[in-house]
């Protein structure tokens, strides 16, 4: 690897330890066409340079358990991995993190009166006032994370009937951006989308067998 791709990949790993977004390992590759593939740790997102140190492309892989395994309900965790999978690039891209302590004091006053009567005599009225206080303190840690993604395609849609989950691996690339560019300019004329076979007509009954669905091509 060479040193400007090197330095790129320990200041984004260095970027990650002292961000908010959280590492467990990162693991960087040379390849043999003279790229550099960075695995930014177990959940992290993988980055995959040029020869000349330009990104290339970026992929995120989320699993999520499945409920019930047949069609539907592997569909639908296929729909939940899919979007904490790009969540997952804007995490990686950009994250706030926001920390919040609130102190209440709450002061109540109490007015009570009793009334008690006896036989021949007057009533005895009895007044008790009582002040109540009452003092919390909350403290909330949030993260958040937005932002716009463009050219994003699906890689890999996977189902394991042995650990009932499902999962979705998405990218961008140099590539998939131009496209959206592309297309953009072509006003109402849009290429036709094609059905996957996950979303043909069907009765989504019965347990459905383990199954990975990955796009035809390499050079995304």
């Amino acid at each position: 690897m060479n040193a400007s791709r090197c330095n790129l990949a320990a200041a984004l790993f260095a970027a990650l330890v002292l961000g908010s977004v959280p590492a467990i390992a990162g693991s960087v590759q040379d390849q043999p066409d003279g790229s550099t593939v960075w695995q930014a740790g177990v959940d992290g997102v993988e980055i995959e340079w040029n020869s000349d140190g330009s990104v290339k492309r970026i992929s995120s892989r989320y699993s999520t358990p499945v409920e019930f395994g047949d069609r539907r309900g592997i569909s639908k965790a296929q729909i939940i991995a899919e979007e904490k999978a790009k969540v997952a690039i804007i995490r990686f891209l950009n994250q706030g993190v926001s920390s919040t302590r609130v102190v209440t004091e709450v002061q109540n006053d109490l007015s009570r009166a009793t009334q008690e009567r006896e036989s021949g005599k007057r009533p005895s009225i009895q007044k008790q006032d009582q002040r109540v206080m009452m003092e919390t303190l909350t403290e909330v840690t949030a993260s958040f994370a937005s932002g716009h993604l463009k050219g994003v395609i699906i890689l890999e849609k996977g189902y394991s009937d042995k650990t009932d989950e499902a999962w979705v691996v998405v990218g961008i690339s140099d590539k998939t951006i131009k496209a959206t560019r592309e297309v953009a300019g072509m006003g109402e004329e849009r290429p036709a989308r094609r059905v996957g076979p996950d979303e043909l007509r069907g009765d989504g009954v019965g347990r459905q067998p383990s199954g990975v669905r990955r796009t035809p091509q390499r050079d995304w």
